[in-house]
């Protein structure tokens, strides 16, 4: 048993930051609503009850060239979502048929204001031409739209759709933070497949095996050992 305690006790001494991390990233992810963490609850929802009216498509928009053409209101105006049979998306003017110009920053002001639900003001808007890290799987060119509330929220703001590509605020900062401790992921933070994360799961494997020998040897094992003992003296 002696060998078992030192074996156990070095493995605790290697885990336990990480085993310490694990535990506190669990708590915050379960506390933390994942509705709250993408930050559906700081959006207007678009109504579904509105139409177009008093739109008149081009005769240069030929119905050929689309897989489907739909309706999409940027802003306060209609436009079309034109999808090719290649799978890319135009958005078009549907008086010229032409591509959309970029929206200016006072129409991604005016967007962004309208759809956060608190109706706080605008700290800063950015042109990005680099997309930051917490929204990696966006492109531009792309709008970024920074809020003086509380949680600092950010719009990230498609500028030819007008969509509300991606929602961050600090409870996203911090949960993805407790994400990359709780995964062992510190650069992209999607990898769970990983070497290290691997060896300190099975590091931690071996502690609780270990601790579970340590049970066996000073409770379960001397316990049985009187048992019997009583027994063989009954009899």
């Amino acid at each position: 048993m002696k060998y078992w305690r030192k074996v156990h006790k070095w493995l605790g001494f290697v885990v336990a930051i990480q085993v310490l991390l694990w535990i506190s990233g669990g708590v915050v992810m379960s506390v933390l609503p994942i509705e709250e963490v993408r930050g559906k609850h700081l959006l207007v929802p678009i109504s579904d009850s509105i139409q177009p009216q008093n739109t008149v498509l081009s005769e240069t928009l030929s119905l050929n060239q689309w897989q489907s053409i739909n309706w999409h209101l940027r802003g306060n105006k209609w436009i079309i979502k034109a999808t090719g049979f290649d799978g890319q998306t135009k958005w078009l003017d549907p008086s010229s048929g032409q591509p959309v110009g970029h929206l200016s920053k006072t129409e991604i002001n005016s967007i962004a204001t309208s759809r956060h639900v608190n109706q706080v003001e605008v700290a800063a808007i950015y042109n990005l031409e680099q997309i930051p890290f917490e929204v990696r799987h966006l492109a531009t060119p792309l709008y970024q739209v920074n809020f003086d509330d509380w949680i600092n929220s950010t719009f990230y703001i498609n500028p030819q759709s007008g969509d509300i590509s991606s929602v961050r605020s600090d409870i996203w900062r911090l949960y993805d933070f407790f994400w990359m401790l709780h995964i062992m992921d510190y650069q992209e933070r999607e990898d769970f497949n990983h070497p290290i994360l691997i060896i300190a799961a099975l590091l931690s494997l071996a502690f609780t095996m270990t601790g579970l020998l340590l049970i066996y040897f000073s409770i379960i094992k001397p316990w049985y050992a009187r048992v019997k003992y009583r027994t063989k003296a009954r009899v």
